[in-house]
């Protein structure tokens, strides 16, 4: 077996729904996704926001951009970075709810 054989074999389980995936919606798009929430949600004194990372195959999005929204559930997130991109998968950090401090 190849390494991208390999690749591609653990990505069919890391990206499974029944496992550790969810469905979301990718610029207009269902596709498979694993969102680690939870990061920290200060933004400094001026202002707070959700944040999120979230996985996805380069293959289900193949140049992820500044901006573009991911619905998660009933929740509209939007691409804030890409962290990082292997060739399989993109690591991008996702935002909601941005808001001023009062």
């Amino acid at each position: 077996m190849t390494f991208k054989t390999d690749m591609t074999t653990d990505l069919s389980v890391l990206f499974n729904t029944d496992e550790f995936a969810e469905t979301v919606t990718y610029s207009g798009e269902d596709i498979s996704a694993v969102v680690d929430y939870g990061l920290d949600q200060d933004m400094g004194d001026e202002a707070t926001v959700d944040r999120a990372l979230l996985c996805v195959k380069q293959s289900d999005v193949s140049s992820p951009a500044y901006r573009d929204a991911v619905v998660i559930g009933t929740a509209t997130w939007y691409v804030k970075n890409v962290k990082s991109g292997d060739g399989y998968v993109w690591v991008l950090e996702i935002t909601k709810d941005e808001r001023p401090v009062l």
